[in-house]
């Protein structure tokens, strides 16, 4: 796993709200889609996915899986996860309609 990008737990914990979490079945792992709560306008939202169990207390850091805005209607990854965890290159298509399903079934509520 690379580390490029990282946030603090406190951002993760203080920062964000919890968005919708699922279980991908092929790298069988949680993830978390969570949305920045500073940002109260609808065209401006970021979400940080994370996978729930793959980040050290002990450095008080959370590697994202992604971080992801809408623009004009599509889904845009501002942390690629292609680069964040290569290993789940092959699963990346199931993963990301879950995240997509996520952002969108939010956005589309928050309007």
């Amino acid at each position: 796993m690379r580390t490029e990008h990282t946030r603090s737990t406190k951002t993760i914990s203080h920062g964000t709200e919890l968005v919708n979490t699922f279980f991908d079945d092929s790298s069988e792992k949680r993830f978390s889609v969570r949305r920045l709560s500073e940002r109260t306008d609808p065209n401006r939202q970021l979400f940080i996915v994370i996978i729930d169990d793959e980040f050290n207390s002990s450095d008080f850091k959370v590697a994202p899986y992604a971080e992801v805005m809408v623009i004009k209607d599509q889904m845009k990854f501002i942390v690629n996860p292609s680069k964040q965890y290569p290993s789940l290159n092959d699963m990346f298509n199931n993963i990301n309609s879950a995240i997509e399903k996520s952002v969108f079934g939010f956005i589309n509520k928050f309007q």
